[in-house]
């Protein structure tokens, strides 16, 4: 410490003591500048206002379980599906001319009836026939309600 400022060093013990505090409880819901790092390796982004975090980090392991991730990117790349980073709350433009919002209902709909709402620019009828297979698996317990928090999360 012979190179800090006078006075510094003092601020320094009680800051540390509340980072890890945070750190400790699982910061309190409060936002923070990274994610939870979920088993999968997808992360989950913290401080994400109105998200069950905890609902969230499932959706993360369930999108990698479903495969999920082989159409769509989190991080703005465009693949076979949309990108869903900064989709929740945005005006999704679709195949037939109208605009919708992508609210929970939105979110919802497209996980069980993939081809009710085509977004623009993406092909009708691949969603539904790569997890017609696994759908019975979506539509257990809280499988959707979780998927649709981890789209939430995605900033």
């Amino acid at each position: 410490m012979h190179n800090v400022p006078r006075g510094l060093h003092l601020a320094a013990g009680p800051l540390l003591a509340v980072a890890l505090l945070a750190a400790a409880c699982g910061g309190g819901g409060s936002a923070t500048p990274s994610g939870t790092t979920t088993p999968f390796g997808t992360t989950t982004p913290s401080g994400t206002t109105g998200v069950n975090q905890r609902l969230a980090e499932r959706g993360a392991e369930l999108f990698t379980q479903f495969g999920c991730n082989t159409c769509h990117s989190t991080t703005g790349q465009r693949i076979v599906g949309p990108p869903l980073n900064g989709l929740y709350g945005k005006q999704v433009q679709l195949e037939n001319g109208q605009t919708v919002t992508a609210d929970e209902a939105y979110l919802r709909e497209s996980i069980l009836d993939p081809d009710a709402k085509i977004v623009a620019g993406y092909p009708k009828g691949v969603m539904a026939s790569t997890i017609a297979d696994r759908m019975n698996q979506i539509r257990q317990d809280d499988n959707v309600d979780a998927l649709v928090e981890y789209i939430k999360s995605l900033r």
